[in-house]
């Protein structure tokens, strides 16, 4: 197998946050190829060639400068550990290049304010870490800093709430990149969760642990299994005895989000896994998932995804094709 899909370049340079570059790469750095017939081809670039010393004393080999980085698919900002100063010219100006040339730009946690400093933030919505989204949102205030999201994209520019997020960022590149179930299979292997639907809501100021007697986990497992029932605060609020404004405030403690936007997402993965292994019409999967027709898959795949459901069948099916 051969690593033939989208160029990656993980950014390095001084003082960058080492859990985000380790993590992120063990998703895109590591040769998954055997298993999914293509994979991403990775170089690690600096302002600088060489040894780069990451935060915590962690060091790591760029063989690469921004050069390659600028003609990546996707480039990878780790976290920014000074965050009142100004990134590295070069840096700003490689980010800039290759977003004006259409490379995806995905910033962790703090490598946000990397991106705010080069301009790729103005007028998009974007997260970082809770504790730092109000300095993010004041020095740049054309962006529209959302702290309770895990992660955002907004049209090719991305960017994960913390460390951890970043992961869930990297498997959403890879849902878009591979498919659904690849990255349910590679979340498997990782011991991950394929998708953390939650935003940061659930861990600011919230307790650790559920309470035994939540009925909430066990109400977002029906909801998953009836996708195609329709769903109102009210009956959702019967099943679990709670009014629908109990309701609705339980639901954003635990998962950071209304019913209804998580409900939009889970009926969104259940047509990209419907729209890979099977051969169903736009309008079953449609009725299946309980989006109902056609035209309103259409329209959550755009809102959602970026592309048309079509296109990403068509593209499905021609990753799988190269992998016979």
């Amino acid at each position: 197998m051969q690593r033939d899909g989208p160029d990656v370049a993980m950014l390095a340079y001084t003082g960058a946050g080492s859990f985000d570059y380790v993590t992120v790469y063990e998703i895109f750095g590591v040769d998954y190829s055997a298993r999914f017939g293509s994979w991403y081809r990775t170089r690690t670039c600096a302002p600088t060639p060489g040894s780069v010393q990451l935060d915590g004393m962690v060091t790591v080999h760029a063989p690469y400068g921004l050069d390659e980085a600028e003609s990546a698919d996707l480039l990878i900002v780790p976290g920014w550990t000074k965050e009142h100063e100004v990134p590295p010219r070069p840096l700003l100006t490689a980010l800039r290049r290759a977003h004006r040339r259409g490379a995806r730009i995905m910033s962790i946690c703090t490598g946000a304010f990397i991106l705010g400093h080069a301009g790729l933030l103005d007028h998009r919505r974007a997260t970082t870490h809770w504790a730092m989204a109000p300095l993010l949102a004041e020095l740049f205030p054309a962006a529209s800093v959302d702290p309770r999201a895990l992660f955002i994209d907004d049209r090719g520019i991305l960017t994960a709430a913390g460390m951890s997020a970043g992961i869930d960022l990297a498997l959403h590149v890879v849902r878009a990149d591979f498919g659904a179930d690849a990255a349910a299979a590679l979340a498997r292997r990782l011991v991950l969760a394929g998708y953390r639907a939650g935003g940061q809501a659930q861990f600011v100021d919230v307790p650790l642990g559920q309470e035994p007697d939540d009925p909430l986990p066990e109400l977002l497992d029906w909801m998953r299994q009836h996708l195609d029932q329709r769903c109102s605060l009210s009956s959702l609020g019967a099943r679990v005895h709670m009014s629908p404004r109990t309701l609705a405030r339980h639901f954003h403690r635990l998962t950071g989000m209304s019913p209804h936007r998580w409900l939009t997402r889970e009926r969104v993965l259940a047509a990209q896994r419907l729209l890979e292994v099977s051969d169903e019409s736009m309008e079953r999967i449609a009725e299946r998932t309980g989006i109902g027709s056609a035209t309103n898959l259409r329209q959550m795949f755009h809102r959602e995804l970026g592309i048309s459901p079509r296109t990403y069948r068509t593209q499905h099916r021609a990753r799988e094709s190269r992998k016979a």
